[in-house]
């Protein structure tokens, strides 16, 4: 019989576990045996964050399962769900009794779970008792983390989970332990759902040895496992876009250069130094905030770099840009000021001026099957859902573009700015807003593949002289993706006529009345002069 008495390690060299836990007793000035009671140190550890070469960083873990010579096992999307039609049929009867007892004491869960042979029977009685003791004491703990607690919904949950990885992990664990050597690890990467942190806490407290991988720096490690700083080892950086775990090592190393660059781009070319890369930001989600601005500031701050536009921000994935959608009503007495401002905007190689309308085509397909399709768990469309969807129509673009495209539409289809029509639901306006979304102008996703977001944002300037077919819904539902997707759009109206209004909310956009109308003020092209100026500047 053997009676565990692990003591957690006040020190671990952390670049070497693989090769410690191969031989975790080789220490006799740690270890002691008194009768059937053996002390030994438990290495219960984590590793937060990521390295600046991924790579490295996978062949790292993977480095220290090689040389643990099965003394660590990866456990994280390896947990073995699999229970007999026999122990899920004694379980379901477990709660039932338990149900009309209005919930069993953890003492008496577990000795009915033992009666109903629902613990694993080893040979070692010590090995048993204490299989049953920490089991006891941890649903003591979850029983104390809800308010109905042993009532609660995820207690059956965690507790039938637990009772098969009982038997599907912990029971060939310790039936091929050679205490020789020492108990076995488990490595954990990444995030866990309740059950797999309660099933990563028993085996702490039971004895393994538990090494987290944390690339995310979460909490729970700390919370469930009580590791502290000192068992802790931190990464230069700390990922929040979890990558999966290579099944084995790579076979891809970075070069002395490679390392050094990723070191120089983290030092310099970090989410908030303002010193950054070409498309540093690509695979980014982006948040377009409208700035309020007086007439002259839509013109200057058109004129600017994102980064240097007020609360223009980098964090978590994601860019904030702020951007100007802003409507000129009627035209300035001062007609060469007024032109000039304008032609620094139309001069740019990234501003699409728009003079006739309608721009863009009424789609006329039901997309009612599409939108359904796409709509996640909580109702809300899913960008992932639309990207991998055969009827997505914007797959060629790269990744990141296609997620800013699919964010954009579920934020616009979720709570669209524009206006209903007649008696148009609040379902027939999402879906109007989803189908016309799905078929931006050309010249949209031009600007978008262009845009380095940190960098000068494209602008869309509408010239509006009503001398044919009115700025159609369509019109104006290209207007607030294009908006949403984080560029400047900028309408003048010389007569001061209504036309976006007539589609979308009010305050959607910045109104400034000019001091001018003009009923025949033909859109007025830079002089041949202006041009060459322009080129010698």
């Amino acid at each position: 019989m053997v009676n565990l008495n692990p003591k957690r390690m006040n020190s671990w060299d952390s670049s070497n576990i693989g090769n410690w836990l191969k031989d975790s007793l080789g220490d006799p000035t740690k270890v002691s045996i008194d009768g059937e009671k053996l002390t030994y140190p438990q290495l219960v550890c984590q590793y937060v964050g990521m390295s600046l070469d991924e790579d490295e960083y996978f062949s790292f873990l993977h480095t220290q399962v090689n040389e643990s010579s099965g003394m660590l096992t990866i456990l994280s999307d390896a947990l073995n769900k699999e229970i007999s039609a026999e122990r899920l049929r004694s379980i379901n009867q477990l709660f039932d009794m338990h149900r009309k007892e209005k919930g069993l004491s953890p003492n008496r869960m577990v000795a009915f779970l033992d009666g109903y042979a629902l613990l694993p029977a080893l040979k070692d009685t010590g090995l048993n008792r204490r299989i049953r003791t920490t089991l006891i004491d941890l649903l003591k703990k979850l029983q104390a983390t809800y308010a109905e607690g042993t009532l609660h919904h995820e207690y059956r949950r965690i507790t039938t989970d637990l009772v098969k990885w009982i038997f599907n992990h912990v029971e060939p664990a310790l039936e091929k332990v050679d205490f020789k050597k020492g108990l076995p690890g488990f490595l954990w990467y990444g995030e866990s759902t309740p059950s797999e942190k309660w099933f990563l806490s028993f085996l702490a407290n039971f004895g393994f040895h538990v090494v987290v991988f944390n690339p995310s720096d979460e909490a729970w490690p700390k919370q469930m496992l009580g590791i502290d700083a000192e068992h802790s080892h931190r990464f230069p950086k700390i990922e929040t876009e979890l990558k999966p775990l290579p099944d084995e090592m790579p076979k891809i190393a970075g070069t002395v250069a490679f390392k050094a660059t990723q070191e120089i781009n983290e030092l310099l070319h970090h989410e908030n130094s303002g010193l950054y890369k070409p498309f540093q930001f690509k695979s980014f989600s982006t948040n377009s905030i409208r700035l309020k601005t007086t007439e002259d500031e839509a013109f200057l701050i058109a004129k600017e770099r994102a980064m240097i536009r007020p609360y223009f921000e980098v964090s978590n994935k994601q860019v904030t840009i702020p951007v100007v959608f802003a409507k000129m009503m009627g035209i300035d007495k001062n007609r060469k000021r007024f032109w000039n401002k304008v032609h620094s905007l139309t001069e740019r190689e990234d501003t699409h001026v728009i003079r006739h309308f309608p721009f863009t085509k009424e789609q006329k397909t039901n997309q009612l099957f599409h939108y359904r399709d796409a709509l996640g768990a909580n109702g809300i469309l899913d960008a992932e859902k639309m990207k991998s969807a055969n009827w997505w129509t914007y797959g060629k673009l790269p990744t990141g573009t296609q997620t800013v495209i699919g964010e954009a539409i579920a934020k616009h289809a979720e709570d669209p700015i524009l206006l209903p029509q007649g008696k148009e639901s609040t379902e027939d306006l999402q879906l109007y807003a989803f189908a016309q979304s799905m078929v931006l102008p050309d010249f949209v996703i031009r600007l978008l593949q262009t845009f380095d977001y940190p960098q000068f944002v494209p602008t869309i300037f509408l010239y509006n002289e009503e001398n044919g077919p009115e700025l159609s819904r369509a019109d104006a539902n290209a207007l607030c993706m294009m908006h949403l997707l984080g560029l400047d759009v900028i309408i003048v109206n010389p007569k001061g006529h209504l036309d976006i209004e007539k589609w979308v909310q009010e305050g959607t956009f910045d109104l400034h009345w000019m001091d001018d109308r003009s009923f025949n003020e033909p859109f007025k092209n830079p002089s041949v002069v202006q041009k060459i100026f322009k080129k010698f500047r």
